[in-house]
């Protein structure tokens, strides 16, 4: 009787012992949540989708991401503001000028001319990367990892007359600058001959459509496909910035996890970071060819083409584009880039 009672003690603390680990271990999960502009499905939330599982593993589930699409949590400037304030943990989206016009250095044009230039300049730990990186610091947000989203060009809702002559007059084509991209961008299609004026993105489409525009940069080959399909005459792949969206962490949240997890988010972030800069050349040739097969007219450049290209963007343009950026971090970009 009294061996039947001591087993039962032992097996009964035992149960005890295993319900308080469980209820420990169900608190220890911290769920976190990620902000992101694309739609399901997309190329971005299947990379947002990777990188919560290989998380939840890396951190034997203690680390569980949220995954929210299409900007589900509010648009990329909204969000960015939530992920300061810490009510956002994770979002892939661009950084901010709001709070910061040197970060136009994101879009700066010519900064990268091919893939390669862009995966050294950009990719974890690169020139570039740091750059940004130590500027939304005080932000109280951390660039946790590029997302690759390719190389920038033109779309044009009609054909374009001697597409690859940096001297051509292309004056009868306006083109839209996103607003925030102004500092940048218009001096760059102004110095290639081109009109410009200033259109949000939600009215793009209607305005090549009926005629306000006749064409947009700041996207990149999937954004002609995706977004402006059936009003793409011509893609004009001019390489004049590599796109790049940003896995960016709120501070306070970082701050609150384990060394341990941190370190696991990180090593996640950089794998997968350098994996899309590997796949990016890719995906983009898939989708100039979907652009080919629909009938649109791709132009494409020699790297000695580009380089003629970015060397007058980069002499008679870049001097326009020094207010955005200041005159310390404008000097350091020319130093860097040899002139």
């Amino acid at each position: 009787m009294f061996s039947n009672l001591n087993r039962r003690a032992v097996l009964g603390a035992a149960a005890a012992a295993a319900l308080t680990f469980t209820a420990f271990a169900a608190s220890a999960e911290t769920t976190l949540r990620l902000s992101h502009l694309s739609p399901p499905e997309s190329d971005m939330d299947k990379w947002a989708h990777e990188f919560a599982s290989r998380v939840a593993t890396e951190t034997d589930g203690r680390i569980n991401i949220r995954i929210f699409p299409a900007s589900q949590l509010g648009d990329w400037e909204e969000v960015y503001e939530q992920l300061s304030q810490g009510s956002v943990d994770l979002a892939i989206q661009s950084v901010s000028t709001k709070f910061d016009s040197r970060l136009a250095l994101t879009w700066f044009p010519y900064t990268a001319v091919d893939y390669d230039s862009a995966k050294d300049a950009w990719n974890t730990g690169g020139f570039l990367f740091n750059i940004v990186n130590d500027l939304i610091e005080p932000q109280q947000i951390q660039a946790l990892a590029p997302y690759a989203f390719g190389l920038g060009g033109v779309a044009v809702g009609k054909p374009v007359a001697d597409p690859k002559n940096p001297d051509a007059d292309h004056s009868d084509l306006k083109i839209r600058v996103w607003p925030s991209g102004v500092g940048t961008h218009k001096p760059l299609l102004e110095r290639l001959g081109y009109s410009t004026t200033t259109m949000p993105w939600a009215e793009l489409y209607t305005g090549v459509q009926t005629g306000v525009i006749d064409g947009m940069v700041g996207g990149v080959p999937e954004n002609a496909v995706r977004d402006w399909n059936g009003v793409v005459d011509t893609w004009l792949q001019l390489n004049d910035h590599f796109e790049i969206n940003w896995l960016l962490g709120s501070a306070f949240t970082m701050a609150s996890l384990s060394e341990e997890d941190l370190a696991a988010i990180s090593k996640v972030a950089a794998e997968l970071a350098t994996e899309r800069f590997d796949a990016v050349e890719a995906a983009d040739n898939g989708y100039l060819q979907q652009l080919r097969d629909a009938g649109v007219t791709v132009v494409t450049y020699s790297k000695d083409e580009i380089e003629t290209m970015a060397a007058a963007v980069r002499q008679d343009a870049w001097p326009q584009m020094k207010p955005e950026i200041g005159d310390e971090l404008y000097e350091l970009i020319q130093s860097h880039y040899g002139k």
